[in-house]
């Protein structure tokens, strides 16, 4: 190194270089996005091991020159004060305002928290236009608490724009945290295999044992709370593994963590019916590639499988119930929406017309998730006509009347997807 050389000082790099450095990533993401007609957004606030908390904000859109889509991080900026969803608001209004999105933002894609809920879920009246007399009976609609500080230039924008989606993913963990905590027969063996995880990843010698045994390339991850796919991968893991030989190694010292014969065929079929839950997960988390179309069939797919499960996997129906029953709970909008389940009056969850035209638009899918998966009490009739309905309400009564009534062959040939949606 020359002598000459002085180093940047890291005041200089802190206080010059970096914030230059952030200031043209924020203008070039600013150009990209103003050539967006719209853009959706993810948002979550997640907090470290400190209990620092934490404000999230990536954009989606999709790039016409390049027919791709893109994401880009908005922010990720310290949350400090009390999660309410008014705090959750103003925050994110100042992010989408620094970068000029607000009236571009269609969709907000959150967890389903209440204080998420209430950031992005404006409410306005029922009924816009009202008599003289319906108005001194339901009220004064000149009272601002009404309005909720909604001016009339931002009604049209509001009430078309920014329209809250619960995260399909976050919905799903929801989902298997409810079955697991039916699932109390396989406690046993979940325990041993969290030993098993813990002594590879604490004991040197365990260690030594099991790559002696199955090679430096093979292991087993740790689990973490807050997923429940990496307990999921971790269940894979082990089970991929040579029982025998996994017995030989925990001769001995180790004999306390190894798993019964019993326990670990419990092991094999949790994972068996697990499974297609982690594969949904997985494709529907991708940013290069259309997600939300998979949403509508993937969910029919699970309830498929789960009433095959409950009926060829005696000692797994309990956990094949409590997860059906969470599964339409959770995703009750779909099913209202199928006429699998009864409409409750509410406003489901997952109702939205966007899952069911995408899953139409997507080449993959069409409408053969219909012919497939949606029972309606094994009434043919009334199968065929949700598809009509389907077709008529999403796209229009009269643009697809020559296709209405036919066969699953006449939509668009399903791309070959493995595993989960392999019937498509």
């Amino acid at each position: 190194m020359d002598n000459k050389y002085t180093p940047i000082g890291r005041k200089t790099i802190t206080e010059k270089h970096i914030p230059l450095l952030v200031g043209q990533v924020k203008d070039s993401i600013k150009r990209k996005l103003q050539a967006q007609s719209s853009v959706s957004i993810t948002a979550d606030i997640r907090s470290d091991r400190t209990m620092r908390s934490f404000l999230g904000v990536t954009a989606h859109g999709f790039n016409q020159k390049e027919t791709r889509l893109e994401s880009f991080l908005l922010d990720c900026r310290r949350f400090c004060g009390k999660h309410s969803g008014e705090n959750i608001a103003m925050a994110f209004d100042e992010i989408v305002d620094e970068y000029n999105i607000a009236s571009k933002v269609e969709y907000i894609i959150t967890d389903n928290a209440a204080n998420m809920k209430c950031a992005f879920e404006v409410k306005l009246p029922q009924d816009e236009q009202h008599s003289d007399e319906s108005d001194v009976e339901h009220g004064d609609l000149d009272d601002e608490s009404l309005w909720e500080d909604v001016t009339w230039e931002d009604e049209t924008v509001l009430t078309r724009r920014r329209q809250r989606l619960s995260c399909f993913a976050h919905s799903l963990q929801l989902v298997v945290h409810d079955g697991m905590k039916e699932a109390k027969a396989f406690s046993s063996a979940l325990a041993q295999m969290s030993k098993f995880t813990s002594l590879l990843h604490t004991s040197t010698q365990f260690k030594e044992r099991f790559e002696a045994s199955f090679g430096t390339q093979r292991s087993i991850p740790a689990a973490t709370s807050t997923h429940w796919n990496s307990t999921f991968r971790q269940l894979q893991a082990l089970t991929s593994l040579d029982h025998r030989a996994l017995t030989q190694i925990c001769s001995a010292d180790f004999q306390h963590v190894l798993s019964s014969v019993c326990e670990w065929n419990q092991l094999k079929d949790l994972g068996a019916v697990l499974s297609p839950f982690a594969e949904a997960t997985d494709l529907t988390e991708g940013e290069k590639m259309v997600t939300i179309s998979m949403v509508v069939p993937a969910v029919l797919d699970l309830t498929t499988h789960l009433l095959q499960t409950v009926e060829l996997r005696a000692h797994c129906r309990q956990l094949a119930i409590a997860l059906r029953q969470s599964l339409l709970k959770r995703f009750s909008g779909i099913f209202a929406r199928t006429k699998m389940l009864e409409e409750n009056g509410n406003k489901d969850q997952f109702d939205h017309d966007v899952y069911f035209l995408a899953a139409m638009l997507d080449p993959q899918f069409g409408l053969n998730w219909v012919d497939l998966d949606v029972t309606n009490n094994e009434n043919p009739v009334s199968v065929k006509k949700f598809r009509e309905d389907l077709k008529r309400s999403l796209i229009g009564g009269d643009v697809l009347n020559s296709d209405v009534g036919g066969d699953a062959t006449t939509d668009s040939p399903p791309a070959k997807c493995p595993r989960l949606l392999a019937r498509y």
